[in-house]
């Protein structure tokens, strides 16, 4: 990777640097998000650990995380809310372990956000790794990855938490698809994972990966059909092996969905705004809010730009293909294409174009190590390296300037977080009230949170069960603020009596009686906790054989390298 250092004499085996350089990347993409000892948190980031911590709170208490969360939910939502089954949260281990490890909270999410950017690295190093042996290219192959305005935007402005895992685990996808069509009779396992591991993560990342697997296929049909039988026997076993990791998301997806009738996430569809991608782009700015305003940042907007112009005047189809699609599947996500005119189809569900960076900016890697690899002899070397250090300062920079003005009007709400108001900020801010039951508020005469402290109190809870205090001056019929899903196993009690629901009901309906009342909601574990269980095994399994596959393959290769 530094190829001008004599690693001989300093006794550094290039693996060793290797480790050390994604260390050290991971590290400084790290710590400036938590300079001064705080971190700036969106609505989003709030939302996101706060279904973390109700995870993370089970398994301190020894238990199999439920399906619906009733603690750390927004003000302006309901205990209850199936969060978690809507929002995939096994790969948020990443943010949950930690927070296990830590009895201080910052330091653990300093912890999870470091390890995130250590996968990140790791991704999309495999990647490169494998398409050229430049290390150098593969070095600025990451740095564009890794180190780019949307990149910090998703990860530390939106706090988008899962998105960002997704953003990490994407290129393996990609790694998995070449493999596949280069006849590597393990690159099954890569896709299989890659798409488990993203199934688990972010759904509509998931989605994407899926539309690539099928542009993949239609190729092999249209243009590559060539051990045809073999690649598609190998996407086969890979959506196998993708189901097996995903078994308990899926599950309690498709069991939560065809039970009940759930609030749609808002359909739209917000495109790049030319002039406010390049004020943002100028000034260097991460702010989330404005998702026609999201930029990649100088150096790197100027090298889609560079390779995609490049692109017109070589003839070499390694890089060609990739820089040619970064310029112009980055031009058309501006608003110059009417996107209103599909505004409530399938695709609004996308919501902002902004989120497709992601692919110009793995088409941009993977292009400029291909230009570093196949044109070497016509680059100096110490222009590369000026190119990416301009690229991790300008971002460094712009994650810096972030950390400590983006507060007030117009940021959404954004605000410090640290260790002494973390689990108050969780608790007491108001961020979205996602994946309730359609029309709940026709249903809510009397139940807003905020109006019941007068009357209801939460005097325990935990992320099985929830007791209420509740004083009325008369014997009445009352509804509790804790919503119910249709498919689930609710066990209610009031004054230690068994409460019964209707079929439909999605507010929990109990006689008070005059005086003091005591009302205790439990939920049961679900069949989809045997799900989780063979959903966690199929990891530990996949990633134990594949490692033996490494290990195997690096001593075979030694052998043959030994005798000849």
């Amino acid at each position: 990777m530094f190829s001008f250092i004599n690693l001989k004499k300093l006794g550094i085996t290039k693996y060793s640097l290797d480790i050390l350089t994604i260390l050290l990347l991971s590290f400084i993409s790290t710590y400036f998000a938590f300079s001064g000892h705080f971190f700036n948190i969106s609505h989003d980031g709030v939302y996101h650990l706060g279904r973390f911590q109700n995870v993370a709170d089970s398994f301190r208490n020894l238990n199999f995380p439920e399906v619906v969360n009733l603690t750390h939910v927004s003000i302006n939502s309901y205990p209850g809310v199936a969060i978690n089954s809507f929002y995939p949260w096994l790969t948020g281990i990443i943010f949950i372990i930690p927070n296990l490890l830590f009895s201080n909270p910052m330091w653990a999410l300093f912890l999870s956000f470091f390890i995130l950017n250590i996968f990140t690295i790791i991704s999309i190093n495999s990647l490169l790794s494998y398409l050229t042996s430049n290390r150098l290219a593969v070095f600025t192959g990451i740095v564009i990855y890794q180190f780019n305005n949307y990149h910090f935007i998703d990860l530390y402005s939106r706090v988008a938490i899962g998105e960002s895992i997704a953003y990490a685990f994407l290129p393996i996808v990609f790694l998995g698809i070449i493999k596949i069509n280069r006849s590597d009779k393990f690159g099954f396992l890569l896709l299989g994972l890659s798409m488990g591991l993203l199934v688990n993560t972010h759904i509509l990342t998931f989605l994407y990966a899926v539309f690539i697997v099928i542009l993949f296929i239609i190729y092999l049909f249209l243009f590559d059909r060539k051990y045809l039988l073999d690649k598609l026997i190998q996407i086969i076993k890979s959506s196998i092996v993708a189901i097996f990791l995903g078994m308990y998301t899926i599950y309690n997806l498709v069991h939560m969905i065809t039970n009940n009738h759930i609030e749609e996430p808002p359909k739209s569809i917000i495109a790049l705004s030319p002039s406010g991608v390049f004020m943002s782009t100028i000034n260097n700015e991460i702010g989330e809010q404005g998702a026609q305003n999201w930029s990649m940042g100088l150096p790197v907007t100027l090298l889609v730009i560079f390779l995609g112009t490049y692109c017109l005047v070589t003839k070499s189809n390694y890089w060609k293909v990739y820089g040619s699609f970064s310029i112009l599947f980055y031009f058309s996500l501006f608003t110059w294409i009417p996107y209103d005119l599909i505004k409530d189809s399938l695709l609004a569900n996308v919501q902002f174009l902004g989120r497709l960076l992601i692919f110009v900016l793995i088409s941009l890697s993977i292009g400029v190590s291909y230009l570093i690899t196949f044109r070497k002899k016509n680059i100096k070397v110490s222009l590369i390296y000026g190119l990416n250090v301009v690229i991790i300062i300008f971002s460094l920079s712009a994650l810096y300037n972030y950390h400590y003005n983006y507060f007030g009007p117009g940021t959404g709400g954004h605000s410090k977080i640290n260790s002494e108001n973390y689990y108050g900020m969780i608790n007491n801010t108001s961020t979205f009230a996602e994946y309730l039951p359609k029309n709940i508020e026709k249903d809510n005469s009397n139940i807003k949170q905020n109006d019941n402290k007068k009357i209801l109190k939460i005097v325990n809870s935990s992320p099985k069960e929830i007791t209420y205090s509740a004083y009325s001056a008369k014997n009445v019929d009352y509804q509790i603020p804790f919503v119910t899903y249709r498919g689930l196993n609710y066990v209610i009690s009031s004054n230690g009596q068994k409460v019964y629901m209707s079929g439909n009901a999605k507010f929990i309906k109990v006689r008070l009686h005059r005086g003091q009342n005591k009302i205790i909601i439990k939920v049961r574990h679900n069949n989809s906790v045997y799900l989780l269980v063979v959903s966690m095994i199929s990891f530990i399994i996949l990633v134990i054989y594949m490692v033996f596959i490494k290990f195997k393959l690096m001593h075979e290769q030694s052998l043959i390298h030994r005798l000849t």
